[in-house]
């Protein structure tokens, strides 16, 4: 008796509904088509690198995305 051949499972991602952070992912690709940019430097520890590229990977977003959150939420907040 031959094995069958498996067909890999296949889904449409176009299809599915937004998660969360897909969403706000789209809305700060909206806002940086807009926005005014200024590139800055910074020099951070290869390990706080790669763990910050790991989680935005894992939330689907670019690692740039991630430093302008957390840098609008430290001003955003009061002292």
């Amino acid at each position: 008796m031959t094995a069958k051949a498996r067909r890999p499972m296949t889904f449409d991602v176009d299809r599915s509904p937004p998660t969360p952070v897909e969403a706000t992912a789209k809305k700060s690709v909206e806002l940086s088509s807009t926005t005014e940019r200024q590139q800055i430097g910074a020099r951070i520890p290869v390990q706080t690198y790669r763990r910050l590229k790991a989680r935005a990977a894992l939330d689907g977003v670019k690692v740039q995305d991630l430093v302008e959150q957390a840098i609008d939420r430290l001003l955003s907040t009061k002292n």
